[in-house]
């Protein structure tokens, strides 16, 4: 088993000046949470450094310090590339994939099982529950301190996911990591209430509609709900009220899979975003890398375009019935061996 690339990370970061900094699409808290920890740490550094999201900061996210810095571009060419919590390929990235390109460096930071090596850099390990713990690595290897702020994001994006220590991929090791990030200033329980329990009065209501219109199929094994343009509108919230919705639906005593789509629009027009929870033997990864996205075992997303979105619903209703019928990989890997 070959030891993590931790070396090559922190000589990438030691040679360099300039940095963007850019996770997945649709950003969770472990993007956010682990990109704004870097930012802080690279200007502790003295390196200039921005954290780019085109999808910008989920609600759940603005109380994290500094979420506004948070742009959608930025002016000039940074020097180094460093994309976290996600493949790096350009319908993954949520910032504009030349200033990407076109970095004289380029480091990738994941913990996904459909990652690739395709940068100058790869550090990708599955065994890692969060991105955040693997930076948190890191940055305990820079001659800075840890702050209570970069204690806070870090602990934001562990904290997410593992589901708030709840989830299978909870380890001795991802407990400790929080202890220690506690000890340092991170407030765990002002992260759980932002992160898992608030909603915005907007996004409640949408939540009522998405259980109104919720579907059960192949003996409650499958819980799915779809949720139009109009539904959105008469909510009068984006697809960030739509947060944890899903979650609600896996609640369901019996349900080994869950789905929620909604009809929405991005840059090349109509699209449905597609998330999915299930028993992590089901292989939520693999079954939205079949429809070009990816994500962990019991939680992935992906999106489909160029067909109506009842359509949409009806092609990813039935591929899910038919894969819970199905065998899928199990979840053996090696360290770096994704």
């Amino acid at each position: 088993m070959n030891p993590p690339p931790l070396d090559d990370v922190i000589a990438a970061i030691e040679k360099h000046q300039s940095f963007i900094i850019a996770g997945h699409v649709g950003p969770d808290g472990d993007a956010i949470g682990s990109g704004l920890a870097l930012r802080l740490a690279l200007e502790a550094l003295g390196k200039e450094a921005s954290l780019v999201s085109s999808d910008g900061v989920p609600p759940a996210c603005r109380f994290l310090p500094g979420w506004q810095s948070v742009t959608g571009t930025v002016s000039r060419q940074p020097q180094c590339a460093i994309v976290i919590d996600c493949n790096g390929l350009p319908n993954r990235v949520a910032a504009p994939y030349h200033f990407i390109e076109n970095a004289r460096y380029k480091v990738l930071i994941d913990h996904h099982r459909t990652s690739r090596p395709i940068f100058d850099v790869n550090w990708i390990d599955a065994s890692q529950p969060a991105t955040a713990s693997m930076l948190y690595q890191v940055l305990k290897r820079f001659p800075i301190t840890i702050t209570a702020d970069i204690a806070q994001c870090l602990l934001c994006g562990l904290s997410t996911d593992t589901g708030n220590f709840r989830f299978p991929n909870t380890t001795p090791e991802s407990l400790l990591a929080a202890s220690e990030l506690v000890s340092l200033g991170a407030d765990p329980a002002l992260i759980a209430f932002k992160l898992f329990d608030e909603r915005s009065l907007e996004s409640t209501r949408l939540l009522g509609m998405a259980l109104q219109k919720m579907q059960a199929e192949c003996q409650g094994e499958l819980m799915w709900t779809a949720l139009t343009a109009g539904d959105f509108e008469s909510a009068k919230t984006g697809d960030e009220g739509s947060e944890n919705i899903v979650n609600v639906l896996r609640s369901v005593r019996g349900a080994r899979m869950a789905i929620i789509l909604r009809e929405r629009c991005d840059e090349t027009g109509p699209v449905a975003r597609i998330s999915v929870r299930c028993d992590p033997e089901l292989r939520a990864d693999l079954f939205c890398e079949q429809f070009g996205g990816g994500g962990h075992a019991a939680a992935s997303g992906c999106r489909m375009r160029y067909r109506p979105f009842a359509e949409s619903v009806q092609v990813v209703v039935k591929a899910a019935c038919d894969w819970l019928q199905e065998d899928h990989p199990p979840l053996e890997f090696e360290e770096g061996k994704i």
